[in-house]
């Protein structure tokens, strides 16, 4: 994959570089964490939504490292969906394609880039990056 750049027009949007590529991973990350997601969800509701623990005293289980994974990509999935919905719908498409699969852009000019960094700084603040 190519260098990813930072826009540095907008100051405020302009993040660490850590920040920034975390950023970008993230979303590279999103189909991943979304399918996982989906699995634990199915596995959740295929053995009846409710699982019981008979053991004595404290060790983390399976129920609960299943939970917590659930509950920790719903909110990294549903801070890159916010932060997305933030950007105008025309543009929405092809930066993700950008991002995730480094597809050149064929709007003109260079205003796509500047949504293109308000996201990616949208998805450092939601994920808590920054």
């Amino acid at each position: 994959m190519s260098r990813e750049w930072q826009q540095t027009r907008m100051s405020e949007y302009v993040m660490p570089n850590a920040v920034y590529y975390q950023s970008i991973w993230a979303v590279r990350d999103l189909e991943r964490m979304e399918q996982r997601l989906k699995q634990l969800n199915r596995a959740t509701l295929q053995e009846g939504g409710i699982l019981m623990e008979c053991e004595t005293g404290y060790k983390e289980s399976k129920v609960e490292r299943r939970a917590m994974e659930a509950a920790i990509l719903s909110e990294r999935v549903e801070g890159i969906r916010k932060a997305l919905s933030e950007i105008p719908e025309r543009y929405r498409k092809c930066i993700l394609d950008n991002i995730v699969y480094n597809e050149p852009v064929t709007y003109p000019g260079k205003l796509w880039k500047l949504w293109k960094q308000k996201f990616l700084f949208g998805v450092a603040i939601n994920l808590s990056l920054m």
